[in-house]
């Protein structure tokens, strides 16, 4: 240690002293007001005594006359007394200028009052006065107080300058031993300057205090450390990034995830961002449906995540979710959701409600509308949501799910018929009754003789035939049925047209009749994939 903070301490050391001799001294005083003192011998005071120079001096005893009764009454002395009186006087030493002074009892003011004798020779009456001890007994108690009182406030001046210069001395020290690399005896000098009030609120000091214990390896005293410094700024953002690096390099995960969730919305988020782990995703928002969902969840590469159906806490005791949907079905279901990283730190737990509460279908869109129509026009229902079937009945009752079923458009009966339809989901649920009526009308059906006829005569007008059984051009022709099918939405008979020249038959074409109304089409392709124009 510098010689000079050593003469330093010394001097605070010798003031300390000084002041409790003083005390010491200041209470022999008091204690002399009140009983006799060995230490008085009765010789004048000189100069050249070395024990007794520099001190307050003790007042000799009161004597014994002074307190007898016949000079007392009621605790106060007679005039005459007083003036018998005048040549005692007391020693004090002035500690200021080294000088003693004689205080001589006629130097004191005298009170005043009616004195008188009774007939016992006592005095009696007049001002009622305190008696010579009980007022030196007061005044050395009031002297002591405040010298006691001046002494205790030059004592706590003189130690806050010790303790500053304490603080100054350890701080300066502590640097240069950090700046010269030196951590471990850096650490103990920064360690007690941060002890003192300054050092306490000097969390730059602090911070390099943490350096020197991570530095010198002792890393439990530099997350305390770290901590001291948080407990009185604890946006101080360097703090809260090492602490956060120590946590994950020891794989704390319990104390590190605590660090992100008090900062991570923070000042600080920048300090614990790069441990943050993303929450779960889920791929149904939450809220109300009316039908079962499949929940599913994403998180960041390498997390799992655990999760809970029943709105407890998530844990990693919780269902582990292998990636497989999570359905959620009638009612109302709560869910809970955690992600963890290879750490073990957690992201936030997400949660979730959905509320399942099954709808009806919507009522069948049919077509067409009610009304006449000739035979040949479909009906269809144009609405069936997926997981729903429509049923029909074609005399009017109301249909349920062992009705026909609907499985496609279909022709509208002759005659005056009610069609009532019906849609049912898979959770049995019903939609409203829709009806038609439908006043279908028969349409004359072509016979295939009838349908050849027709041909014949509309090739004889397009100039094709010049007799149902010769070509324009002489030849020969001849009319071989083919089948009776759809084509293009229309009923037709489908007939070959064979021309017969030189003895050789030939196939010329295919026409189509149009079994209800005997209109007559060209049709090309072959069988199954006929096309049709109308001729």
């Amino acid at each position: 240690m510098p010689d000079d903070f050593k003469k330093d301490t010394s001097i605070e050391d010798e003031i300390e002293k000084s002041l409790k001799r003083m005390v010491e001294e200041e209470t022999t005083v008091a204690k002399a007001f009140v009983g006799k003192s060995s230490d008085y011998k009765g010789n004048a005071v000189s100069e050249d005594n070395d024990t007794d120079y520099g001190k307050t001096r003790v007042i000799p005893d009161i004597p014994e006359e002074l307190l007898s009764n016949d000079k007392n009454v009621s605790g106060g002395m007679s005039e005459d007394d007083l003036s018998d009186d005048e040549d005692f006087d007391v020693l004090i030493d002035d500690e200021e200028d080294d000088d003693i002074d004689i205080v001589s009892r006629s130097d004191n003011p005298r009170r005043t009052g009616n004195v008188q004798k009774t007939a016992d020779g006592k005095t009696a009456g007049g001002t009622n006065r305190m008696d010579k001890k009980t007022k030196l007994i007061f005044a050395g108690i009031a002297a002591g107080v405040v010298i006691v009182i001046i002494v205790i406030v030059l004592i706590a001046v003189s130690l806050n300058k010790k303790s500053k210069q304490n603080y100054d001395y350890y701080y300066n020290e502590g640097m240069k031993l950090y700046e010269q690399g030196n951590y471990g005896d850096a650490s103990n000098y920064l360690g007690k300057a941060s002890k003192e009030s300054e050092g306490k609120k000097n969390l730059n000091l602090r911070y390099v205090l943490y350096q020197c214990y991570m530095k010198s390896g002792n890393e439990d005293a530099a997350v305390n450390e770290l901590k001291d410094i948080l407990s009185y700024d604890e946006d101080f953002e360097d703090a809260v990034k090492a602490l956060a690096d120590i946590y994950y390099k020891r794989g704390d995960a319990d104390n590190l995830t605590k660090l992100i969730r008090k900062y991570e919305n923070g000042k600080c988020a920048n300090a614990v961002k790069d441990y943050i782990v993303s929450d779960p995703v889920p791929s149904k928002e939450a809220g109300s449906y009316d039908d079962n969902i499949e929940l599913k969840f994403t998180c960041g590469s390498g997390d799992v995540i655990y999760y809970t159906t029943d709105g407890s806490e998530p844990t990693k005791k919780s269902s582990l979710y292998d990636g497989s949907a999570i359905k959620i079905e009638s009612g109302t279901t709560q869910i809970k959701a955690v992600a963890y990283n290879s750490t073990g730190v957690s992201s936030n737990i997400v949660e979730l409600k959905y509320v399942i509460e099954y709808g009806a279908p919507a009522a069948p869109e049919v077509t067409p509308a009610s009304g006449k129509y000739s035979s040949g026009e479909k009906v269809k229902i144009n609405n069936i949501p997926d997981k729903c079937k429509a049923y029909y009945t074609l005399d009017g009752t109301t249909p349920t799910a062992s009705s026909t079923e609907y499985t496609g458009e279909f022709d509208m009966p002759v005659g005056n018929t009610v069609i009532s339809f019906i849609i049912i989901n898979d959770h049995e649920q019903c939609s409203t009754v829709v009806k038609r009526n439908y006043d279908v009308t028969a349409k004359n059906t072509y016979t295939y003789g009838q349908a050849e006829s027709q041909l014949k005569t509309t090739l004889i007008a397009k100039k094709v035939l010049i007799s149902e059984s010769q070509a324009a051009d002489g030849s020969k022709v001849n009319f071989v049925y083919q089948t009776r099918t759809t084509v293009d939405g229309v009923e037709m008979y489908v007939i070959r047209y064979d021309v017969i020249k030189n003895g050789t038959t030939s196939t010329a074409g295919f026409y189509g009749v149009d079994i209800s109304t005997g209109k007559v089409y060209k049709v090309t392709g072959s069988e199954g994939n006929y096309s049709a124009k109308a001729y």
